[in-house]
């Protein structure tokens, strides 16, 4: 009897032992994940993604479960490998505002406005917009309209996302315009701003990017 009990415990415990070695996650299911970095306003290839198992319980909110639902569509945001592809980080198909993220507008700068910058702009980066307004006397005011926009494009520049620039049909001149991603209220203020002083682009800090 001693002998059975004691064979009891050791069952017990070995089965709780194995208890153990079973995966607390759960079952595993497949999401899509990026093969290769993938850059804002690059339409999706299939050599682009690959599946990755993933704890099903523990899937990011909107991500992608088949390749098909993802190719052919734009990249809104830089999506690194590795990193799961989630449909808001992924515009409709075709198109020029599949490129533009949800909430947000594309609002495009003649060139002018990056005269008397000696570090030109690129894609990504961030730029505080200034207007300057006249005032009765001969006197002027110069005001911070919006802060740290991010940059979308600057057309016809070698470096400056031509890529997202093709799909928003800027660039291609001698002397490149710039087109920034703002909400629909800063783009009423930069309209209205344009229609009564002059606009001018300081570099900003790119401290922001982290957030968005």
């Amino acid at each position: 009897m001693l002998a059975a009990v004691v064979t009891a415990l050791a069952v017990y415990s070995y089965l709780s032992w194995l208890r153990a070695q079973i995966p607390v996650a759960g079952r595993m299911a497949e999401m899509v994940v990026a093969a290769t970095d993938i850059d804002s306003g690059v339409v999706v290839t299939p050599a682009m993604l690959e599946l990755e198992d993933h704890p099903e319980r523990y899937l990011p909110d909107q991500v992608l479960r088949n390749t098909e639902a993802a190719v052919g569509r734009v990249a809104t945001v830089p999506i690194l490998a590795g990193e799961p592809v989630t449909s808001r980080r992924l515009g409709r198909t075709g198109g020029s505002s599949s490129v533009v993220p949800d909430g947000m507008r594309a609002y495009s700068l003649s060139p002018q406005t990056l005269d008397g910058l000696a570090l030109a702009p690129k894609a990504g980066d961030r730029v505080d917009v200034l207007a300057t307004f006249g005032r009765e006397g001969g006197t002027a005011e110069t005001v911070t309209v919006i802060k740290a926009a991010k940059v979308a494009s600057v057309g016809g520049s070698k470096d400056g996302g031509s890529k997202v620039a093709s799909q928003l049909g800027v660039g291609g001149g001698s002397r490149p315009g710039i087109t920034l991603l703002l909400t629909p209220e800063q783009s009423e203020a930069l309209a209205q701003s344009e229609a009564l002083g002059k606009i001018a682009l300081v570099l900003a800090p790119n401290a922001r990017e982290a957030s968005d």
